[in-house]
């Protein structure tokens, strides 16, 4: 096990419509230790769910309010912020996680930092590198590297705030503002803020022209730019980001576990990289910083993160064995958030999570006819292939809050399609580079467009589509299937 001195951090990127808490939970059963980032959570939202009475005002209506002084935390704060809490049914802790937040205004951010740190987050972020039209719409995000008075006035607000330690994540460059003298300035005026941790994406960002994919690809990765802005700020903590493609690439990075290092023919565009668009991703030995973090390989190549534990951290085992003990454990979650619906009286639409509540949903029944069917042909497999039980008769479920409206109502569909396939997102690259990739995902749809099933719940749909993959797919160990296939993150020349 490595040293506590020298250990370093894996960090998961929030991502835009990825990083749910159905993803961050499906991560979560493959390690223990990483770091994972909720989406961007928008702090003028917060202070618009913050409801309160002014007691001067004659109307006596609710108004928004970012007062942090008066702050009396909400399910529904909790909820937007992407916080849920441990249960002890599976044992599956949350922690460590980061919260980003958006904004632009002092005040806002104040109070989003307070709701973060009362949700019991351990660090929370502020975006200033996010380039979505969503974002820069608000002038957040990446517009912040521009407006380094509002961003230097935005880091104050959060500092002074939260006790919780307190990062940025940033670009080395901005449009036209990309040389090294560019990228000293500004993290230089946010530490004089206050800030003392930052994660470094280390490629520019164009706030006009690119899309937020191509954002992503088209900007040349530069890491000497990123390595020599690091090292003129040794008294900081820093985060790399960018192109890291595998465990093993990410400790050559962390931990400069390489021979091909970084040196002074490296430069961009580089011709010794040879990748497209110029990119430079030459590891420094001795690198000056304490993590790194991935994106698209959580999303893409979710298996691949199966051995960070052991491979990364140095711990003695892993979470999951196999595939098949990752998708089980997921589907019991799924199960018991989303219920199925097929087999009891209640009209309520279910549109989110299930919420603790006095009145319960009653099955009135053990199975319907298209699940009763599936149960007893997965009950004739071998003991390899089971899955999770069925649920006991006259289950009582927690009442889904919501309303049914024609704006949700999908023939006899109780579960919104949004539910399912925010349930199935986090598993569609679990087979990536694997026999059946194609099948499973081609079966996930098909199922998750079925009105006759979607009732049945989504981890019922889950448990369906794996039965067209064989077996030994399922129970292959993670320690021997990583490697089937790299994630290719730069297209073909």
């Amino acid at each position: 096990m490595r040293s506590k001195q020298n250990q370093k951090e894996f960090h998961i990127a929030p991502m835009l419509d990825v990083s749910t808490i159905e993803f961050r939970y499906f991560i979560r059963l493959l390690t223990k230790l990483s770091w994972i980032w909720t989406e961007m959570v928008v702090a003028e939202t917060l202070v618009y769910r913050n409801r309160t009475t002014v007691e001067d005002d004659d109307d006596g209506k609710e108004h928004a309010s970012c007062e942090v002084s008066s702050l009396q935390l909400s399910e529904d704060l909790k909820r937007y912020c992407g916080w849920w809490d441990k249960d002890e049914t599976d044992g599956v802790d949350p922690h460590p996680t980061v919260c980003q937040i958006g904004t632009n205004n002092p005040q806002q951010a104040a109070f989003a930092a307070a709701v973060a740190q009362q949700c019991g987050f351990q660090r929370i972020d502020l975006n200033a590198e996010c380039p979505s039209d969503r974002v820069s719409g608000r002038c957040f995000g990446a517009v912040l590297m521009q407006e380094q008075d509002v961003a230097a006035n935005v880091v104050r607000s959060m500092v002074e705030t939260t006790e919780i330690p307190f990062s940025v994540k940033t670009r080395i460059g901005c449009d036209d503002s990309d040389s090294l003298d560019d990228s000293i300035s500004f993290i230089q005026r946010l530490v004089d803020a206050g800030c003392t941790r930052f994660v470094i994406h280390a490629r520019k960002v164009y706030t006009k022209g690119l899309s937020p994919a191509q954002n992503r690809t088209v900007p040349p990765l530069n890491y000497p730019h990123a390595y020599k802005l690091m090292n003129h700020f040794p008294h900081c903590e820093f985060i790399f980001n960018g192109g890291i493609r595998s465990i093993e690439h990410a400790r050559k990075v962390a931990f400069g576990e390489t021979d091909d290092c970084c040196g002074a023919d490296h430069v961009v565009p580089c011709q010794l990289c040879n990748l497209p668009h110029g990119s430079c991703i030459a590891p420094m030995k001795n690198p000056p910083i304490n993590g790194v973090m991935v994106g698209r390989l959580a999303r893409d190549h979710p298996a691949a993160l199966a051995t960070i534990d052991t491979d990364f951290y140095g711990e003695p085992s892993n979470p999951c064995k196999n595939r098949r003990d990752l998708m089980n454990r997921y589907i019991k979650f799924l199960e018991r958030v989303y219920p199925r619906r097929c087999c009891d009286d209640d009209a309520t639409i279910t549109l989110g999570m299930v919420n603790e509540m006095a009145n319960a949903i009653v099955h009135n029944k053990e199975c319907c006819d298209v699940c009763g069917v599936c149960s007893n042909s997965r009950d004739e497999e071998s003991s390899s292939t089971t899955t999770t039980k069925k649920p006991s008769t006259a289950q009582q479920i927690p009442r889904q809050n919501g309303k049914r409206s024609n704006r949700h109502h999908n023939g006899d569909a109780k579960i919104v399609s949004r539910v399912i396939d925010q349930s199935l997102q986090p598993t569609l690259g679990i087979l990536y580079g694997v026999a059946g990739n194609s099948p499973f995902r081609r079966e996930l749809h098909r199922l998750s467009r079925d009105l006759t099933v979607r009732n049945c719940g989504p981890g019922f749909i889950l448990k369906t589509a794996m039965q067209c993959v064989p077996c030994e797919i399922w129970d292959r160990p993670f320690s021997t299937s990583n490697g089937d296939k790299a994630v290719q993150f730069f297209p073909s020349k």
